[in-house]
């Protein structure tokens, strides 16, 4: 299965780490939970590792769950979509759980910061027992001082990768060109979120302001 998006140089490596650590970190009969699932390509990725897991999907976009449930119908059994708005969290009710891994990838970023906090709370009640909460998003840029060095990242990823992540001339034009859709949140905003979900957390993996983040109940 192809990836549907194909954006940022290094998408595959950091998607590639999620699929790994759910795959180790869960076995044959595991509940888990993908939230903003979109047509499965990450579930497709993990259940490559992990065959045995059951995987529930949520998404508000039936055509992209009906896709999900197509491209992953090889594995018989094993995935089931759930149509829901993660604006909405408290109206979603996916079957199974506790989950043993909840992930989400490259969806926060459309959320409004309420929800976001919500999701995260949400999470935090629904993880088994030393399950984990894995999200991978943009983080948002806070620092003007800092911006030229980040663009400097940005210019070797390009060089290295051979497709840029982003570029901008400068700070005042990176938050132009994000515009008020794309809404990614700061690294502090999510260390205070989870915390007051009373879930641990720490950044995993990190590549130009992309990150991958993890979250237990601490």
């Amino acid at each position: 299965m192809d990836d549907p998006v194909q954006r940022h140089p290094t998408r595959a490596e950091q998607l590639d780490i999620l699929a790994s650590i759910v795959a180790a970190r869960s076995g044959k009969g595991d509940d888990i939970l993908d939230l903003g699932c979109g047509v499965g390509y990450v579930a497709h990725l993990i259940l490559e590792k992990q065959p045995g897991l059951s995987i529930t999907g949520v998404d508000r976009n039936g055509d992209a769950l009906a896709a999900a449930e197509t491209n992953l119908a090889g594995y018989a059994g094993t995935f089931s979509g759930v149509g829901g708005d993660l604006e909405k969290i408290g109206q979603i009710n996916p079957p199974g759980g506790p989950y043993r891994v909840i992930y989400t990838a490259l969806t926060f970023h459309d959320l409004p910061d309420t929800a976001k906090q919500s999701v995260i709370q949400w999470v935090a009640k629904n993880l088994a027992s030393g399950g984990y909460f894995l999200l991978y998003d943009r983080l948002r840029l806070t620092e003007p001082g800092l911006f030229p060095l980040q663009g400097d990242i940005w210019a070797r990823i390009e060089r290295t990768y051979g497709s840029a992540m982003r570029s901008a001339p400068d700070y005042d034009a990176y938050l132009t060109d994000l515009g008020t859709d794309n809404r990614p949140a700061s690294l502090a905003e999510y260390g205070a979120w989870f915390a007051d979900a009373g879930l641990a957390m720490q950044v995993l993996h990190l590549h130009g302001n992309v990150a991958l983040m993890g979250g237990t109940v601490s």
